[in-house]
């Protein structure tokens, strides 16, 4: 589905026909589970910047292994606010959507709250230009900060086709921060762009200590 054709203000008329399994949700309560650590392995590399009309959508390459799970990233893209929530929405989530050698989906989201600017965000910021793709050549690596908690969770993509299945896989944190002045550049940029929380129906939601380990 063509993103720019989205109305976050009227999300009930979007196309559905989806089962019990939709995302974002209320990540509380959630069940302690062994730590988990996370990756990259290739760096993730940036070719394009795409204004979709909706947000930033970035695409390019790099390769991530989460626990024992190899994953190729596909693109990357901002909401804002977050999506996710916890005992708050975040300023803004970061979407990290990545795809198996069979073809499954994980998007590694990072949640982000207001703190100093961030040197990468102020660079995806810098290269944005409306109404156009422009090539770039930078690097996200740096978005995925070194610790926090992670929650885990079956669920979906948060944007038409709606597709189930996804594995989620959501940082909590406090190292990588966004700005005020570039939360506000976004937002001249773009409208709220969050999906509406979503029913949970008893889903597990496991939540353990995150760490990002050495390339």
């Amino acid at each position: 589905m063509n993103m720019a054709v989205l109305d976050y203000h009227h999300q009930e008329k979007w196309p559905n026909g989806f089962g019990q399994l939709q995302s974002p949700i209320n990540l509380l309560p959630a069940t302690p589970a062994d730590p988990s650590t996370l990756k990259i392995e290739t760096s993730w590399r940036v070719t394009q910047e795409i204004d979709d009309q909706v947000t930033i959508r970035l695409t390019g390459t790099g390769r991530t292994r989460i626990d024992q799970d190899q994953w190729q990233l596909m693109q990357a893209h901002i909401h804002v606010p977050a999506e996710h929530q916890i005992t708050n929405q975040h300023a803004a989530e970061l979407h990290f959507v990545h795809q198996s050698a069979i073809g499954a989906l994980c998007v590694v989201a990072v949640l982000l709250p207001l703190g100093p600017d961030n040197v990468v965000l102020e660079q995806i910021l810098d290269h944005f230009a409306a109404h156009s793709t422009r090539s770039v050549a930078f690097s996200l690596d740096q978005l995925i900060p070194q610790q926090g908690t992670v929650y885990r969770y079956l669920g979906s993509l948060t944007t038409p086709p709606l597709t189930e299945g996804v594995a989620w896989y959501v940082i909590d944190q406090t190292a990588v921060t966004i700005g005020t002045q570039q939360l506000h550049r976004y937002q001249q940029l773009f409208a709220d762009n969050h999906r509406h929380i979503q029913a949970r129906y008893q889903r597990p939601v496991l939540r353990s200590v995150f760490t990002k380990t050495a390339n």
